[in-house]
Parts: C-alpha cells; sequence; structure tokens
C-alpha cells in the first residue's frame, strides 16, 4: 500500500545548517510507515534575499543545485487555507508580541502553515518553540530529524557526525553543547561527536 508522506516544514535556520551537507536535502521521501518529506517555504527566499549576513555567510544558496532542490520541495498554501495560514499568522503574531518573543515574520509563518496543515515543524528556535507548545504545534529538533534520516538510510552516523562537526567549527550549534549533548543521547543512544 502507497501511503502518501507527511510534509515536514523546515525553519530557515535548518535549511541554512543542513542543505550545503545533505544533497539534496529536500528532493524525495524518507521512511518507511510513515514516509516524510521536507518542505521549506517561498518565505526563505525572501528572507535570504533580504539579508546581507545569510547572504555572505551561507553564499552557496544562490548556487542552481539548492535553488533546484528548493523549488522542487517549496509548500505551497492553496485555496482556502491561504486565509486560514493568514489569521493564524496574525494570532501567533500577535500572541509572540505579548509574550515578548522575537521570532521572525518567515517564522512565525512556517508555524502557520505547521498550525493549520497538522505539520511538524522542524526548528531550534526557542522562541518558536514557546509559540508552538502554547498552540499545540508539532515541533522536531534538528537532532530529531538527524535520527529519522538515519534510521530510515536516508544518511549514516557518519554524516551526523560531519554535520555537527561542521556546525561547532562555525560556532552554529543549535542549542548549548550541554543540551546538545544530552538531546543527542536521548535520541541516538550515544555520546555526541563533539
Amino acid at each position: 500500500m502507497n501511503e502518501e508522506a507527511q510534509a515536514v516544514i523546515l525553519d530557515s535556520n535548518v535549511y541554512f545548517r543542513l542543505a550545503y551537507s545533505i544533497r539534496p536535502l529536500l528532493k524525495g521521501s524518507f521512511g518507511e510507515s510513515p514516509r516524510y518529506t521536507l518542505f521549506v517555504l517561498a518565505a526563505l527566499d525572501e528572507e535570504y534575499g533580504k539579508s546581507s549576513r545569510l547572504k555572505h555567510k551561507f553564499y552557496w544558496v544562490t548556487e542552481t543545485e539548492f535553488r533546484d532542490d528548493r523549488a522542487s520541495k517549496r509548500f505551497e498554501v492553496k485555496g482556502n487555507k491561504r486565509e486560514e495560514v493568514s489569521r493564524a499568522l496574525n494570532f501567533l503574531a500577535k500572541y509572540a508580541d505579548e509574550q515578548r518573543l522575537n521570532v521572525s515574520l518567515v517564522d512565525l509563518k512556517a508555524l502557520a502553515v505547521g498550525f493549520v496543515n497538522s505539520m511538524p515543524v522542524v526548528t531550534d528556535d526557542r522562541a518558536m518553540v514557546d509559540v508552538a507548545k502554547a498552540h499545540g504545534i508539532e515541533c522536531w529538533s534538528v537532532i530529531k530529524l538527524l535520527k529519522l534520516m538515519c534510521s530510515s538510510g536516508r544518511i549514516d552516523d557518519a554524516k551526523v557526525r560531519e554535520i555537527f562537526e561542521f556546525l561547532e567549527y562555525e560556532h552554529d550549534l543549535p542549542m548549548p553543547i550541554s543540551r546538545l549533548r544530552e538531546v543527542f543521547r536521548e535520541y541516538f543512544g550515544s555520546d555526541c561527536p563533539i
């Protein structure tokens, strides 16, 4: 029986952290019962285009291979869902503002899409996770995503080690090192490679 894959939205930070190491990151699906398909929002490209910091740090994003990968898995909100996402976005933005949580409009949109479509959102942004928890939006950490990819054979342990060594080198770990080691052990049952 051919079941439809569960769509999963990546926030921009997760995309930037993983896309250079896992090529292609978005094309295809992985896992068996359930299967997962990763998506990004078009807003990721808009955010990238407006930020000289992102353009400098992630210069590779505009290369054909990465543009094509994003184009193949850009989540499109269609029909009545557009209005629902817009309402959810406004509500989540108001909540984040009231709670003094610093969440970008792009990240709030990812949460709104996840909320309306009952899709997990992959993020390690603490403020995003706080907004998600308050509204029942399923959030995954990058470590959970890597574990699912590893368990399905999409990547291997060596690739996971390479990713974390690179993130440490770039000073771009998804969480403080002590917490990272705890969460890594929880998911992988072994010591973190860094």
